[in-house]
This record gives C-alpha cells, sequence and structure tokens, in this order.
C-alpha cells in the first residue's frame, strides 16, 4: 500500500534519543518502523514507544533486532517498503558501549568487535545504503512535484572507553 505520509526507519527506538526521535516524527506525521535489540527488556520498551507513537495517529511497526547483524538490514528496510511503499527518513541511532569500562588496553576483543559491529559497521552498511540510495533515485526520478527531502542520518553513539 502506498502512503501518502512520510516514513522513517528509527534504529535504537525503545530509549533515549532514539524514542525522542521517533516520538516528534509521529508528531510531525511520519509512519514509522522503530527497531530495537531482540531482549525481553527492549522489545518491551519498544512496544511502549509504539503505542505512544500510535496514540499521535500514525501507523508504526515494531522490529526487533540487532542491528549488528547486517543480514537482517535489508529485511528491515523491505518490512516498511512493503507496508508504505516509500521510505523517506532513515534514522540510524542504535549504538552501545563497551560491556567493561577501563582501559583501552584492557578491552575484550568480543567488546571491541560488538562496538563496531552496531555503531559503525550498521549504519554503513551495503544493504543499507544500497537500498536507501535505490529509493532516493528511484523518487528523483519520477515526474512529479517534490517539495520534501529525504533524510538519512546517523547519530554518532561510540563512547569514550577512558576509566
Amino acid at each position: 500500500m502506498k502512503s501518502t505520509r512520510p516514513v522513517a526507519v528509527i534504529t535504537g527506538a525503545a530509549r533515549g534519543i532514539g524514542k525522542g526521535c521517533a516520538l516528534e516524527l509521529a508528531r510531525g506525521g511520519f509512519n514509522l518502523l522503530i527497531n530495537d535489540r531482540p531482549d525481553a527488556d527492549s522489545v518491551e520498551k519498544l512496544h511502549a514507544t509504539q503505542q505512544e507513537c500510535l496514540a499521535e495517529g500514525v501507523e508504526v511497526i515494531c522490529f526487533p533486532a540487532d542491528v549488528g547483524d547486517l543480514s537482517l538490514h535489508e529485511e528491515m528496510l523491505d518490512a516498511a517498503q512493503n507496508q508504505w511503499g516509500r521510505l523517506d527518513c532513515l534514522l540510524n541511532n542504535a549504538g552501545i558501549s563497551v560491556k567493561k569500562r577501563g582501559d583501552l588496553l584492557d578491552l575484550e576483543p568480543d567488546s571491541f568487535d560488538q562496538n563496531i559491529a552496531i555503531n559503525t559497521r550498521a549504519p554503513f552498511s551495503s544493504s543499507l545504503l544500497r537500498h536507501s540510495v535505490s529509493a532516493y533515485w528511484h523518487s528523483r526520478n519520477r515526474k512529479q512535484n517534490c517539495r520534501t527531502a529525504r533524510l538519512f542520518l546517523s547519530v554518532p553513539s561510540t563512547p569514550s572507553c577512558w576509566r
């Protein structure tokens, strides 16, 4: 179904900045696909964000998934495209800290890998960029009076490792 409303996909939307962005975009009339980690606490908070956004009169899909798993990116973006036929805003907000703060030289390799996967590789993954750029160029090639701009945004969230 083609949506007349703009559509946004927001990662890390269960709490904090991501939740705030979801609420503001909902107030602005955006249909939303919101994402956060698939653990029970995050899913519960994601559904709470969904309910608050639904109260603004927009449609909202919850998509619990680990954005560090690049194989799920295309599925997530396709869910928005299949539901509404468009993607106007991709807000890469998901971010984590290292598992144990302390001296950088004591950083565990798996903690480093997870941090890089979510904070660096996920926002720049080829499936996210390919899908977003493809949607952007497809819309530009159509003959229409378009007064909206597409937004592809990443919120830097790599924390310091200092004590």
